[in-house]
């Protein structure tokens, strides 16, 4: 088993954060996680904040891409995500996956679904 530390930063853009549920699936080298509802005790996804989690699953190997969304739910479920960093925690790895956009139904291009490639 391996455990990776999702690092999820909000943007500071006015209305960035989202009451919505995300989820996120990671792809690499070896295999992918199958999506993953991201939660924790914390009031995740508000805007300017940097939210933490843990997965554990099987070493799915270098981390190539991710993808992230959420289901539009609750009031005002649009959201601006600046990136998503993935530090696998037995190995020291880490690897940065920008956005800058937003998911939203309503804003850029309507989409609350998307692949990140890494830097």
């Amino acid at each position: 088993m391996a455990t990776y530390r999702i690092v999820v930063v909000t943007g500071s853009v006015e209305d960035a954060g989202t009451d919505a549920n995300v989820y996120i699936t990671l792809y690499g080298t070896s295999g992918t996680s199958g999506e993953r509802f991201l939660d924790n005790s914390a009031d995740n996804f508000e805007r300017g904040h940097t939210d933490v989690f843990s997965l554990e699953m099987g070493d799915i190997g270098e981390i190539t891409q991710v993808r992230i969304r959420h289901d539009n739910s609750h009031k005002k479920p649009g959201w601006f995500l600046d990136r998503i960093i993935i530090h696998k925690e037995d190995t020291d790895e880490e690897w940065t996956f920008p956005c800058g956009r937003w998911l939203a139904v309503d804003e850029d291009d309507g989409q609350t679904d998307r692949v990140l490639d890494r830097t």
